[in-house]
């Protein structure tokens, strides 16, 4: 997977994904419309707590950066742009 987990230092996992993914989503790496993984597969796969991925992904719902499409998924939100 594209993010890394670092358990050892002071930053929270939460913070941490959501973190990365808002870097992503700012830096152009990931594209409005673009689909991001499952909260199951993205915990598992990053060996946390799903629910650590379902308060980042509510975060960057809640910013607008990236909604949920009931029965698609979680894709980067249209209408994003930055300078």
């Amino acid at each position: 997977m594209w993010l890394t987990i670092d358990k050892s230092i002071n930053i929270s996992l939460i913070r941490q994904v959501y973190g990365q993914i808002k870097s992503m989503i700012l830096d152009g790496k990931l594209l409005a419309g673009n689909k991001l993984p499952s909260t199951r597969w993205l915990s598992e796969n990053l060996e946390v707590s799903r629910n650590v991925i379902l308060e980042a992904y509510a975060q960057l719902t809640a910013e607008g950066y990236i909604e949920s499409i009931r029965g698609s998924g979680t894709i980067v939100a249209k209408g994003i742009y930055f300078k």
